[in-house]
């Protein structure tokens, strides 16, 4: 008799855990911050086209935590090298936009001249509110695109 109510004890849960996608919510859906348009004051890349890429879940689990809902990202892809990409997001461009670059602005993944990815951070403070964008350019050496991973973040202390 115990072990039929054992069996059932874990029969319910798993019927309660499934019926209210607790491993979902526990796990952070995949698209919880993606918003549906780059915001108006992040210039473009031309003639790139929206991705959905999905972050991993070990990803997400961190940024969720770390975050606590204060991300919101969104992808591109195009077919220009990630180095034109980086030239784009250069300090000049983000400062007409209201941006002020990190100290180092874009940073390469080489020291070559021709880098095939990059991250950008810059920040921006509109009254009391903070925030951070970054941006990370990844060349997909398998083919001929570029992704480009815009991720804001409100940093404005509470």
């Amino acid at each position: 008799m115990k072990a039929l109510a054992s069996i059932l004890a874990v029969t319910l849960f798993l019927g309660v855990v499934i019926s209210c996608k607790l491993t979902e919510r526990l796990a952070g859906d995949k698209n919880a911050g993606t918003v549906s348009s780059l915001w108006p004051d992040v210039p473009p890349f031309a003639g790139a086209t929206k991705a959905d890429l999905e972050i991993p879940l070990g990803a997400r689990l961190m940024i969720r935590a770390m975050m606590q809902g204060k991300i919101n990202f969104i992808s591109f892809r195009t077919n220009k090298p990630a180095q034109e990409v980086k030239d784009f997001y250069s300090n000049d461009r983000m400062k007409a936009a209201g941006w002020t670059a990190n100290d180092k602005g874009c940073v390469g993944d080489t020291e070559d001249t021709e880098n095939h990815g990059a991250v950008c951070f810059f920040s921006r403070k509109d009254g009391s509110k903070e925030e951070g964008l970054a941006i990370v350019i990844a060349q997909d050496e398998k083919l001929p695109e570029t992704n480009i991973f815009y991720a804001r973040i409100d940093t404005t202390k509470k």
